[in-house]
C-alpha cells in the first residue's frame, strides 16, 4: 500500500497534471495547508481503495475479475480480520480525516485565512463529494456505518451506527448541498489531482454520484426520492470520457499506481475464468485490454475461480492468462467514477420508464463504445465497436426479445464495463442479479455463498460494542457475509 509521508505533499502543476513538492503559501497564517491536505486526502483514498488487499484480494475477487494463483482463500471468500481492522481505521483517520479538516477549516470563524487555497465554499464542496464517495464504498461494503457522528472525535468518540437508508439520504443531501454550493466561475482550489481545481468538472462528477447513490436505492421504499434525484441529475453530468473522474498515478516513484507497486515483488492473481470465458463468448475486445493471453498458449484462458490453495498450485502462471498493463503499469490511472457508468445508469433509467431523456437502447450501446473508447489503445476502430454491438448476443432489442430481463442485458455489460472497480462490479451483481458469477470451485470457507456484504472489524466489536450492537439491529440480520443489505432488496 502505498503511503505520503507529511514531508512530501503533492501539488499539481497547470493543465499537465504532475505532481511537484507543495510551497507554502506566504499568505496563509496557518500551519495547515488544505491544499496538502486536499492532495493526500485524494491519494490515499485511491491508495487504499485501488491497492493488492482492498481491490486485489476482495473487490476484484468479489466481482470474479481476478482469481488468486497463490494464497487462494479470499477467492473463497475467507477474508483476513487484520485487514478489515486496518482499512476501516484508515477510511475513517486517514482520508475521511482529512477531508472533514478541510470543511472544518474553511467553515469555522479563521476560514478567510484559507481562502489563499481556494475559495472556502468550493474547497468545502470537493471534500463533501469525495466523503460522499468513499462513504458509499463503505456502506456498500457493510451496510450501517458510522456516519451522522462519524468524524466528530471530541464530541463523539465512540459513534452510532446509521442505518444504510440513512446513510443513503444523507449522502443524497450531502450532494445536493455541494452541486449548489460551487461556484464554478471560481477554479481557484489549490492541492486537487484529480480535476485541477475545476468546479464545472467537479460539478458534473458530484451529479453522476448523486445518479449512482439514487439508482442504487431504486428498488427500496425510497424509490419516489431516489427517482426525482435521478432526475434531476442527469441533465448536469458526464458527456464524455474527457470528465472521467480519475487519479493519475505517475510513471516514477513514489506516486505509482498501487497495482504496479505490488506487482514488482509478487503476482498472487491471475484473470478469472468468469470474467474471460464472457469475454470470449461475446468475441469482446476488452479481453485483450483486461489481460495477456497465456504464455504458454498465446491464447486468453482464465484461471479457474476459487481453487483450493493446493489446487491453484498446480497451475504455473504461464498456463493462465495474466493481468494486462494496462492495469498494472506504473501510471494507470484510478478510477472514482466515469462515462460509462454513467451511461450505462442513464439505461437503466430508461429502462425503468424514469423522466431522462433517450432510449435505454441508445445509451445502452453508448455505454459499451465509452467503455471500449476509454481502454482503446488504437487498435479498435469505430466499426469494430459498431460490429460488436450489432452481434445477436450483445443487441439490446435481440436480447429483450430473446426474454432477457433489462437487469440481464444492462448488468452484464455493466459488470464487464466495471472491470477494474471490484465493489462497484460485486455491488452491481447483488442489485441487479444478472448472473455470470460462479461459486467457487473448491467450495467457500466463510458463509453459504458469493457474499453480499463484508463482517464489521473485530475491532468494532471490542472497542465501540455498544454501537455495532445497535448497528447489527439496524442491519437486520447477524454480522455474516451472507446478509443483504438495505438496497439488496431481490
Amino acid at each position: 500500500m502505498a503511503a505520503m509521508g507529511l514531508g512530501l505533499a503533492l501539488s499539481i502543476t497547470s493543465c499537465d497534471k504532475q505532481f511537484e513538492e507543495l510551497n507554502t503559501n506566504p499568505n496563509q497564517s496557518s500551519s495547515t495547508a488544505t491544499s496538502f491536505l486536499l492532495t493526500n486526502a485524494e491519494k490515499t483514498m485511491m491508495d487504499l481503495t485501488w491497492d493488492e488487499w482492498f481491490n486485489s484480494r476482495r473487490g476484484n475477487q468479489l466481482a470474479q475479475y481476478w482469481a488468486s494463483n497463490q494464497y487462494s482463500n479470499e477467492s473463497r471468500y475467507q477474508f483476513r480480520v487484520g485487514i478489515t481492522n486496518d482499512y476501516w481505521s484508515l477510511f475513517y483517520a486517514r482520508s475521511l480525516q482529512d477531508l472533514q479538516e478541510i470543511i472544518d477549516l474553511n467553515s469555522g470563524e479563521d476560514a478567510a485565512d484559507y481562502a489563499g487555497f481556494g475559495k472556502n465554499a468550493n474547497q468545502i464542496a470537493i471534500a463533501q463529494i469525495l466523503q460522499t464517495w468513499l462513504f458509499q464504498n463503505m456502506t456498500d461494503c457493510w451496510g450501517p456505518i458510522p456516519y451522522s457522528q462519524a468524524l466528530k472525535g471530541a464530541e463523539f468518540p465512540l459513534p452510532n451506527y446509521d442505518s444504510q437508508e440513512d446513510v443513503y439520504m444523507g449522502m443524497l443531501a450531502t450532494l445536493d448541498a455541494a452541486i449548489a454550493a460551487i461556484d464554478e466561475a471560481d477554479n481557484s482550489v489549490q492541492g486537487d489531482v484529480i480535476y485541477n481545481g475545476n468546479m464545472t468538472q467537479w460539478k458534473k462528477f458530484a451529479n453522476a454520484l448523486k445518479m449512482r447513490v439514487a439508482l442504487r436505492m431504486a428498488d427500496t421504499n425510497r424509490g419516489a426520492e431516489a427517482q426525482a434525484a435521478f432526475e434531476a441529475a442527469a441533465p448536469n453530468s458526464f458527456t464524455s470520457n474527457a470528465d472521467n473522474a480519475l487519479f493519475p498515478y505517475q510513471a516514477s516513484d513514489p506516486n505509482i499506481n498501487p497495482q504496479a507497486e505490488d506487482y514488482r515483488t509478487r503476482n498472487d492473481f491471475a484473470a478469472s475464468n468468469t470474467m474471460v470465458d464472457e469475454l470470449l463468448r461475446l468475441n469482446d475486445p476488452r479481453v485483450a485490454f483486461y489481460y495477456e493471453p497465456a504464455s504458454a498458449t498465446g491464447t486468453f484462458v482464465g484461471e479457474v475461480y476459487g481453487l483450493s490453495e493446493s489446487n491453484a498450485a498446480l497451475t504455473t502462471d504461464a498456463e493462465v492468462s495474466q493481468r494486462s498493463q494496462d492495469v498494472l503499469a506504473n501510471d494507470a490511472p484510478g478510477i472514482f467514477l466515469d462515462y460509462a457508468q454513467l451511461r450505462f445508469m442513464m439505461a437503466e433509467a430508461a429502462a425503468r420508464g424514469w423522466g431522462v431523456s433517450g432510449t435505454a437502447e441508445d445509451h445502452y450501446n453508448a455505454a459499451i463504445e465509452a467503455s471500449m473508447n476509454y481502454w482503446n489503445d488504437g487498435s479498435l476502430t469505430a466499426t469494430d465497436i459498431s460490429n460488436y454491438i450489432a452481434q445477436p448476443e450483445v443487441d439490446y432489442n435481440t436480447l429483450i426479445g430473446n426474454g432477457e430481463s433489462w437487469q440481464q442485458v444492462i448488468g452484464r455489460q455493466k459488470w464487464i464495463a466495471l472491470y477494474m472497480q471490484g465493489v462497484q462490479g460485486w455491488a452491481e451483481w447483488r442489485r441487479l442479479d444478472f448472473g455470470i458469477l460462479q461459486a467457487p470451485a473448491d467450495g467457500t470457507l466463510d458463509g453459504t455463498a458469493i457474499p453480499t456484504r463484508m463482517k464489521y472489524p473485530l475491532d468494532e466489536q471490542t472497542l465501540n460494542a455498544e454501537s455495532y450492537a445497535d448497528g447489527l439491529t439496524k442491519l437486520g440480520g447477524a454480522d455474516n457475509q451472507d446478509t443483504k443489505l438495505w438496497w439488496d432488496v431481490n
